[in-house]
């Protein structure tokens, strides 16, 4: 069956693949919040762990609307208040309907709702704006108790993780890589160098070193930042008037937002409710607006229309037979034949796929006894179901379950004398029944422990990959989202993703809406772009090679002025820490920049900060879309005014090697093919495209068209 199931993995990578395209933590405020949302947790559980008869939980889960509190609770930090004190005021209206002993617990569950609205903030940006023009949170001094409290969360974590590392589970050399003696020699001071420890510090931030995404490591990376943050301002003479520069700044930022909200000026108002959360200052006003800036910043959108829109996959296999019937042996062989589909299944927890095969085996069976054959032809019609479901933890499977049905008929009989063949029927039809039931339960038992082990060894490389390539290597950078939410419903798979960190803030919007019946979607906000990029590429160098293969794999046009080879200068360029790639989605525009802070023209080499820019107009036309370049590409050196002759000279080189890498029209045209099975079902066609408000929209439906362009 090893054919049947690569095919079940090539349904299964079409979504992957829809995922993969645009997937390429901080916490939102004060512990109120996470205890309010701890407490929900317990409460809600508590209620359902107490009661004994299933009738009293489906009461209770009903009458709570449990399906809606699981949701909220999902969401975390990111639940809407207005959702979150609707369910509250369900609560208040239907606790008293229930038994006493119900009422207690659901009383807590409430209260602890309660606590999570009265957590969250209830002024906007403008009404924050004029409380701190009025006046500032005063500086609040970092206190000895304080960074006593931060040093002894340090020493809990060191003790966790030398335990685990003297327990050999890791292979690198740690103590070269976190500069282990250094960091010990520096613990042992009542003042310790900051810097000499930021070098350990930044031993904990290896996207490639395997194993520092394990707990063990993160507490320790979490806990050493917040002991050298308070250590840090504790001992500044300088931290008051670094505070009052901060929040001078944060008013000017929200100034500016307010009168024109775009990415830059929401970049830096993340940037400073960064400092502020670093320097443990005006926690309230951080919690406030953060909660603006907290939605999620990429949505995915997939339809049951789209997956089941490709050819069926045909399963057509032989195997042996060999199973003993009451201590009859039986031999022959059995020919699969079937077809492979995918479906939607329903789950609030994570996008779920099922996987059917529906098929008929047909065997020939042979058994002997005292000179007897007996041949009997079987046939078998089953269906065997898998699910597979995806969430920010990975790729998940359910064990295989499957029905079978079986028809023996009686083919030929041959024996020493017509009396023994005679028995022999009789027999046959006397067991008949029940070697059904017996060939049925044994066809159930194959196919589901092939299902099994062959679904999880063809997804070894999904799952690994995504494992491997995507969740640890954000871990270990500090950058996995604060939240993924995946969840499926009969007609469509959705998933939304909050990413955002410290120095970072999010959407302060939901996305734009819709059209009915659309087969797949994208919708980006700016803030994603902007979040992601700075934790993947920040401080990497891009080389002419790696640009060139990139656009390669991708199938991309390389244009001359790329290329690499025999007669061309190389060049690389070293991506900003801050905004490497930044986007902007308003009016109709979308604006492209890259940022870096080291350009290489051969042998020539520049340290300054250049942002390299492109704008386009967002055109739907009647064949797709079209993107339309604003004039040249803006090359500009950050912060200068006038520039060296050396400078002029990499501006001249940037400008003509962006202006070909960025395209004056990119034209979309019949559509987007799609892969393998799908090919023949048509394109994907494009029904909207929006670039407004911080949000790129794409959504598409499945039709006919012209190759793609």
């Amino acid at each position: 069956m090893q054919r049947c199931f690569q095919n079940i993995v090539a349904g299964i990578s079409l979504l992957s693949l829809l995922v993969g395209a645009f997937l390429l933590t901080a916490p939102l405020c004060a512990d109120d919040l996470t205890d309010a949302i701890d407490r929900v947790t317990q409460t809600s559980d508590l209620l359902i762990s107490t009661q004994k008869k299933e009738r009293a939980i489906a009461s209770i889960r009903n009458g709570l609307q449990y399906d809606t509190l699981e949701a909220l609770l999902r969401q975390g930090v990111t639940a809407k208040k207005e959702d979150i004190a609707k369910l509250r005021d369900h609560y208040i209206e239907t606790i008293p309907d229930f038994p006493k002993k119900t009422r207690v617990t659901a009383e807590q569950i409430r209260q602890a709702l309660e606590k999570w609205v009265q957590s969250l903030p209830s002024q906007d940006l403008k009404q924050i704006l004029e409380q701190l023009k009025k006046g500032a949170p005063d500086f609040t001094p970092i206190t000895g108790e304080q960074v006593t409290k931060t040093r002894k969360a340090l020493d809990v974590a060191l003790t966790n993780m030398t335990a685990f590392l003297n327990a050999g589970e890791v292979e690198f050399d740690w103590k070269e890589q976190l500069q282990w003696d250094l960091l010990q020699e520096e613990l042992e001071k009542d003042k310790p160098n900051l810097g000499r420890m930021q070098a350990s510090l930044n031993g904990f931030y290896g996207a490639d070193v395997v194993g520092l995404e394990r707990p063990e490591f993160t507490n320790v990376r979490t806990t050493l930042r917040a002991y050298m943050n308070a250590m840090f301002f504790k001992t500044n003479p300088n931290s008051k008037a670094m505070y009052e520069a901060q929040i001078g700044n944060l008013i000017t930022a929200l100034d500016n937002y307010t009168a024109q909200a775009n990415n830059d000026t929401a970049w830096q108002v993340g940037r400073i409710i960064g400092w502020l959360d670093r320097a443990a200052q005006a926690s309230d006003v951080q919690q406030q607006i953060r909660y603006h800036f907290y939605q999620p910043n990429i949505y995915l959108h997939v339809s049951q229309n789209l997956i089941s829109a490709g050819e069926l996959m045909e399963v057509d296999e032989t195997q042996p037979l060999k199973t003993e019937v009451k201590g009859l042996e039986v031999v022959g062989e059995a020919r699969l034949r079937g077809q492979i589909s995918f479906q939607i299944a329903e789950s609030q927890e994570k996008a779920t796929l099922r996987v059917i095969l529906d098929g008929t085996a047909i065997s020939r069976n042979v058994a002997q006894k005292s000179g007897v054959t007996v041949v009997t032809r079987g046939t078998t019609t089953l269906q065997a179901t898998k699910l597979v479901g995806f969430d920010g933890d990975g790729f998940s499977t359910e064990p295989a379950q499957a029905e079978a049905t079986t028809k023996l008929e009686l083919d030929s009989i041959e024996g020493p004398s017509s009396t023994h063949e005679s028995i022999a029927k009789t027999k046959f039809i006397k067991t008949r029944s029940e070697n059904e039931k017996g060939a049925s339960a044994i066809a159930v038992e194959s196919v589901t422990s092939k299902m099994d082990a062959q679904v999880l060894d063809l997804l070894a490389n999904v799952i690994d990959g995504y494992q491997d390539k995507v969740r640890n290597p954000l871990i270990r950078r500090g950058g996995f989202p604060v939240n993924v939410n995946s969840t499926s419903t009969a007609d469509y798979i959705r998933l939304n993703m909050l990413q955002t960190g410290r120095y970072q803030l999010a959407s302060p919007t939901e996305p734009p809406a819709l059209n009915k019946g659309t087969d797949v979607a994208l919708r980006l906000h700016e803030s994603f772009i902007r979040n992601f990029t700075e934790v993947v590429l920040g401080g990497v160098e891009l080389t002419d090679e790696k640009l060139v293969e990139h656009m390669t794999d991708l199938g991309a046009e390389v244009p001359e002025e790329l290329r690499t080879g025999k007669g061309k200068k190389s060049w690389a360029i070293t991506f900003s820490n801050t905004q490497p790639i930044s986007v902007s989605f308003r009016d109709n525009q979308l604006e492209i920049a890259i940022q870096g802070k080291q350009f290489r023209d051969g042998a020539k080499v520049i340290n300054d900060r250049i942002r390299i820019a492109a704008t386009y107009n967002v055109l739907k036309t009647d064949e797709g879309m079209q993107l339309l370049r604003e004039g040249d590409v803006n090359v500009q050196f950050i912060g200068k005014q006038s520039l060296t002759v050396g400078q002029v000279a990499m501006k001249t080189v940037m400008s003509k090697k962006f202006n070909a890498f960025f395209k004056d029209d990119i034209v979309g045209k019949g559509g987007i093919p799609l892969p393998g099975n799908w090919a023949s079902a048509g394109n994907l066609i494009l029904q909207q495209i929006v670039s407004d408000n911080g949000w790129l929209m794409l959504s598409y439906n499945l039709g006919k068209g012209a190759p793609a362009e």
